[in-house]
C-alpha cells in the first residue's frame, strides 16, 4: 500500500524545494530544505542561512467516509533568517515568508493542487515571527500547514 501521508509530505518539501531565484522567488532557501527541530538542526556548524525547517504539527481526528478517512495532517514549516539588526532580521523574515505564502497557496475549491500524488488539500494557518534572543541568534518565523489526505481502507 503506498502511504498517502508521505506522498503529501513529500509534495510539500518539493514545493519548498522549489524556492530559489530561477523559479522567481527572492531567496534561495529552497536550497536549504531541512527536516527536524529548530535546536538539533542550529548545532550544524555547515549550516547556512536562509533556511527552511519542517516539523510535524498536530493531527487532527479523521473523518470518516464510505471507504475511506479524510485525514489532516499537520506540519510547521519554520522560517530561519540571520541578520546584523532587528530590522534585518524583520527585512529578511518578510522577504522568506513572501516566498513561503507564493509557494504554498493553493487555490480554494482546486482538488490536488500540488499535482498527484499529493494532498487534495492544502490549508494555510496564521504564521508567527520570532526575533532573535533567548540565547537563539536567529530570526524566525512559524508558518503552520495542514495536508488534507484520503486514507483508503483497503
Amino acid at each position: 500500500m503506498t502511504n498517502p501521508i508521505e506522498q503529501a509530505h513529500q509534495a510539500l518539501v518539493a514545493r519548498l524545494e522549489s524556492i530559489t531565484p530561477a523559479n522567481g522567488y527572492q531567496t534561495d532557501a529552497g536550497f536549504r530544505v531541512r527536516e527536524g527541530w529548530l535546536e538539533d538542526l542550529l548545532t550544524d556548524t555547515a549550516l547556512a542561512f536562509p533556511f527552511i525547517a519542517v516539523q510535524p504539527a498536530e493531527y487532527p481526528a479523521p473523518e470518516q467516509g464510505p471507504g475511506a478517512l479524510q485525514a489532516t495532517i499537520g506540519r510547521r514549516i519554520v522560517a530561519v533568517v540571520d541578520g546584523a539588526s532587528p530590522a534585518d532580521y524583520l527585512k529578511r523574515l518578510d522577504a522568506l515568508y513572501l516566498d513561503l505564502a507564493v509557494a504554498l497557496q493553493a487555490a480554494p475549491n482546486m482538488p490536488n493542487p500540488w499535482g498527484r500524488p499529493g494532498p487534495y488539500k492544502v490549508t494555510l494557518g496564521a504564521s508567527r515571527p520570532f526575533p532573535p534572543g533567548n540565547g537563539l541568534a536567529a530570526g524566525t518565523l512559524v508558518f503552520p500547514v495542514q495536508l488534507h489526505i484520503i486514507i483508503n481502507g483497503d
